[in-house]
This record gives structure tokens, sequence and C-alpha cells, in this order.
């Protein structure tokens, strides 16, 4: 038999009832159109169960997160079953579920802020996360409380203004993203400088009005930063290709060791190379998002070197083998993320040879290229490999067939056909599928999504321990 689910604990069961309770009676009270008493029972909701949830455990947090989610989602089926629009004034008393008391780990975005206004910032007493995108009301960050903020999104929208308050009064902070945003200059970076705990700053496509030297100041200033610029979200190809610090600009003899994690844009060269390996001689992972590469076996040096990322539009197949050669038995997670238009995307030899030099491996996104109708890719099998995602690409049509996979537990296939066959098998299979939890696959139509739905069902009627999980503009 396949995996079964093991029962909820008692606490989630309790919690996850108390939530929904909660959610669904206020949605009851908005379709009745009562904002009076809506507001009322948030605000008994705060004072009456807050005080009851164990903060340690984050459930104040939790259920402030959980239950405007739910708020929302109740609105929204109401409004595609029977095209009733609830008010923004009974979004906005839900929001409140956050405000006038102290919520340690509170995390606050955009869902939330599109309902407030701005003089209803200042009524969070206490915030741990802020994201931010787009944000169109001027001078926003002045509003809200940011003493005990750790992490801080202000993306497309940041300016030096922004980052001297974050400076001034953002001493805690750990994490901040001003990606895309293009008024930062070297004044506003060297504004962070009293943010000594600061981990990880991501201005991705943001800074082509700041130097090398700013950059250098920041990589000195700022010891215990691990990750520097990365890409984490959706990959944009040509905008993330631009070259935006030379790591040949700084002396070698600065080494940053707390470095984990960094990305190379632009023309790559030896030189750079060599710069990276000398600079942050610590790195786990590493990204490509280059329009051109070269011998990588200079990278052997990086001991421990565990995840590669390759984002862009050019061929990297011959680069990898070169390194995998040399150290591929030390890599866990291999990604490489390329456009539908790029030439080189993998084939059935190159996913033989990343299994042949990649025994440790536990996570493998790449595109597949079939070479005739109907080809079949077959994946040898990964012992240790938790995480697989695997889109076919180009006209030709592909099928798929398996090894065993002892551990992989997340499962993406894209553009695989039958796909709803594939999967019946696998999930049933517990030989060689014995941790196999979920699997993704792109919103379909007609038959083929009700079967793939009709997954789901059998899995909870047999308690499996599986799940089929749509999703919509999908990017590999």
């Amino acid at each position: 038999m396949p995996k079964l689910k093991q029962p909820t604990s008692l606490q989630e069961l309790v919690f996850d009832f108390i939530v929904n309770h909660c959610a669904n009676y206020c949605h009851q009270l908005s379709l009745k159109g009562d904002l009076e008493k809506l507001r009322q029972t948030i605000t008994e909701i705060k004072t009456e169960l807050f005080p009851w949830l164990p903060p340690i455990l984050g459930q104040p947090s939790e259920f402030c997160e959980n239950f405007f989610e739910i708020f929302l989602l109740r609105g929204y089926d109401t409004l595609k079953s029977s095209n009733i629009c609830r008010p923004i004034a009974h979004n906005r008393a839900a929001a409140e579920i956050m405000m006038d008391v102290e919520i340690p780990g509170l995390i606050c975005s955009d869902l939330h802020l599109e309902y407030l206004d701005i003089r209803d910032y200042r009524r969070f007493k206490i915030l741990d996360a802020l994201k931010m995108y787009d944000f169109p009301v001027f001078q926003a960050l002045d509003y809200f409380p940011l003493e005990n903020l750790t992490e801080l999104w202000m993306i497309n929208w940041c300016t030096n203004h922004e980052l001297e308050i974050v400076g001034s009064r953002c001493r805690k902070l750990k994490i901040l993203n001003i990606s895309y945003s293009r008024n930062v200059t070297d004044d506003g970076l060297r504004a962070l400088r009293p943010c000594a705990d600061l981990r990880v700053i991501h201005f991705r496509c943001s800074v082509s009005k700041v130097t090398n030297d700013a950059i250098n100041e920041l990589l000195s200033t700022h010891t215990k930063l691990e990750e520097f610029n990365t890409i984490s979200v959706k990959y944009l190809p040509g905008r993330d290709e631009i070259r935006i610090y030379d790591p040949c600009s700084r002396r070698q003899t600065l080494v940053c060791p707390s470095v984990k994690r960094y990305c190379i844009r632009g023309a790559v060269w030896s030189s750079d190379l060599n710069a990276i390996v000398t600079l942050f001689p610590n790195l786990t992972n590493l990204q490509f998002c280059c329009r051109s590469l070269i011998d990588l076996r200079v990278l052997q040096n990086l001991k421990n070197l565990k995840v590669l990322c390759f984002l862009g539009i050019h061929s990297v197949i011959i680069y990898i083998e070169q390194l995998l050669t040399v150290i591929g038995e030390n890599i866990s997670v291999i990604e490489i993320k390329m456009s539908s238009t790029a030439v080189g995307h993998l084939t059935q030899n190159d996913v033989n040879f990343v299994h042949k030099f990649c025994k440790n491996i536990q996570e493998f996104v790449f595109s597949y290229r079939p070479t005739i109708r109907m080809d079949k890719l077959l994946m040898p099998s990964f012992m240790k490999l938790k995480k697989l995602s695997i889109e076919r690409c180009f006209m030709l049509t592909a099928t798929i067939e398996f090894q065993e996979m002892p551990e992989l537990e997340d499962l993406t296939l894209v553009n695989f056909e039958p796909i709803v066959d594939i999967i019946s098998s696998i999930m049933l299979d517990n030989i060689r599928f014995g941790k196999l939890k979920m699997f993704h696959s792109m919103i379909l139509e007609g038959k083929e999504h009700q079967r793939l739905n009709g997954l789901n069902q059998i899995a909870k009627e047999m308690n499996i321990d599986f799940s089929v999980v749509f999703f919509g503009d999908f990017e590999l």
C-alpha cells in the first residue's frame, strides 16, 4: 500500500477548527450586511481569544494569516456563485484582526494593506515582516512600526528616502528586498550601515544608479551578509541578465567569508570566476544568469558548493558536464531554468549524465527536449532525490517512465502525456514511490482536469498521503 496519512495532532485540529469557525462566522455577518457586528466580533476575537493562543507557537500571527485568507476566499466564492460583491469596508474590518494588539511574528503584505487607509498603518503594534509591491502610498514607510522588523520588501518603489528610514529605525532587519527600485543610488545603500544584522539583500535589476564602490562598501560593512542579490522569484529573461556588479572591482584581499549565496549576471569571464572563488570562498549556492558561459571547473575550489542554478537563454550543458565530472557527488540541487525559445534543453543523455555523476542530488529542475514525436524520457533511479520538476519543451509530444525513486516527495510534470495515466499509476506504487506526497500540474480543462481532480478523491477515500495541485501561468 502507498503511504497512509498520519492522524492530525489534536492541537492542529482544534486550531484549524477555531480559525475556520471564526472566519465563517464573520463571513455570515458580512453576507447579512452587519458591518457593526462584524467589527465588534473582530474586536472580541482579539481580546477574548488571542490571550489563549500560545505566542511561543506563533499561533496569534498564524491565526491572523489564516483567518484573513479564509475570509477573503469566502467572499470570492460568493462572488462567483451569486455575483454578490462584498463591500470593501467589510474586508477592511477583517484586516483589523491584525491591529491594536501586539502579535509577535506578524506578517503584513499587500493582501492586507489593499483594504486599509494610510491612517490605519499606525495601528499595527508589532511587525516582523512587511512585504509591499508597487506600493501607491507616498512615504508609506513613515507610518509603520519598524523597530522589530526583521524582513522588508519594497519591490518597484523604494527610494533613498525609504532606505534612510530603514537605516535609522530597522536595527533588527535581516532581509531586505528592493528589487526593480530604479531610484536607489549609492547614498541609499550607504544609509543601511546601521542595520548591522542584515543577512540578505536583493536589489535585482534596480541598481542602474548604484556603483561598484557602494556595493563593495556594503559588502565590507555588513559582515553577516549571507545572500547577495540572488533570484528567488520569477525569472525574467533579458532583464535579469544585466550585469549589476563586477566582482573584479573588489580587492581580492577583502574576502567575504559570510556570503553563502550569490548570483552571477551578464557576460562572464575567467577573471570573474576566479574573483568569486577568492572573495566568496564559503559559497554553498551559486546562480548563473548570464548571456555567456565558460569553463566552470575553477568552481571545484568552492569546497562547500551544493546548489547550482542556471537561468538564461543559452545552452549550458557542456559547461555543467565539465564541472559535474569533477564535483558532481557534492551537488544536492541542480536547477536549469531557460526560456521556451532557448536551445540546449536537456536530452535523455544529459539526464543520464546527471544520474551518473550526481549520486547525492536531492532536487532536480529542468526542461526536456524530445527528439521524435511521442518520445519517452526514461528517468533513472535517483536514490536520494526529493523534488523533481520537468517541463517538456518544443512542439514534439513526449511521455515519461520512472525507475525507483525511494525518497521522492514532490513531483512536477508539465506537457507530458497521457498525464492522468502517468500519475494514477505512480500514486499507488509504493515500491518505486514510497514517499511521494505531492504532484503539481498545470490547470487543465474538461475531462482530463476532472480525472486528475478525481485522483485527490481516491487518495482521500483510501487515506493516502498524496495530493494533486493545480496551477496556472507555470514557468519552470
